[in-house]
């Protein structure tokens, strides 16, 4: 199932994660139901400016989401995460829907982070050496990140006219809202997260007033702490 899903000659595994796929072909795990799972959210920050610097090369930015989408797609698979969706510069992924251990599912996430972030840089400096625009400060264009981990609403929801396998509830929404108030280059996860692999990896403790939540503690994960 995982490779050879077609329509004729058409690979659906384009458009959709094959591990959806597969749970769509399955009755059961495609009910609806409560799942513990981490929830992340990427972004471009900087995205926006850089779309209007390069208005002489249209098809620049389709270049750097292509190399970007694409490594983002390896590096959460490599973590078992499954790619929710794309949502114009970023990314929506969850990590542990096969896993039982909770430590684990927030491991797999935050490293998978980590390495995104990291691969980032250097997709930077790939593509800025194509570009005839050279007046252009990519280090204002950074990858930004929210993860939360949570109980969530996971499976099929269903309208007449389009279903889609995805996860909803507040847990989500939180996990956007970190997102949502990462600076450059951070990686802002919930106490959820810490209390579970906080010793793991160096951070700081930073309060934010978000949106619906008031002033919370939050965390920008730095690295992996020495062994």
């Amino acid at each position: 199932m995982d490779k050879d899903i077609e329509i004729g000659k058409y690979d659906l595994t384009k458009h959709f994660d094959s591990k959806i796929l597969n749970i769509l072909m399955d009755p059961e795990q495609r009910k609806l139901k409560n799942k513990y799972l981490a929830v992340a959210f990427w972004d471009l920050s900087g995205f926006s400016d850089l779309c209007n610097n390069l208005v002489d090369e249209p098809f620049a930015i389709s270049e750097l989401l292509e190399l970007y989408f694409q490594e983002a797609n390896d590096i959460i698979h490599r973590y078992d995460g499954i790619i929710d969706k794309f949502i114009g510069d970023g990314v929506m992924a969850y990590f542990g829907y096969s896993a039982n251990e909770k430590q684990e599912i927030a491991l797999q996430a935050i490293n998978a982070a980590l390495d995104l972030r990291e691969k980032f840089k250097e997709i930077k400096e790939i593509w800025s050496d194509k570009l005839v625009t050279k007046e252009i400060h990519l280090d204002d264009v950074t990858l930004i990140c929210g993860i939360h981990i949570g109980n969530v609403l996971f499976g099929l929801l269903e309208t007449k006219s389009r279903n889609q396998i995805t996860l909803v509830g507040s847990n989500v929404n939180f996990a956007n809202r970190l997102e949502g108030i990462a600076e450059t280059n951070q990686i802002i996860v919930s106490k959820e997260i810490i209390d579970l692999v906080g010793n793991k990896y160096n951070f700081d403790t930073i309060t934010h007033d978000i949106y619906s939540y008031g002033k919370t503690e939050v965390f920008n994960i730095k690295d992996k702490k020495a062994n």
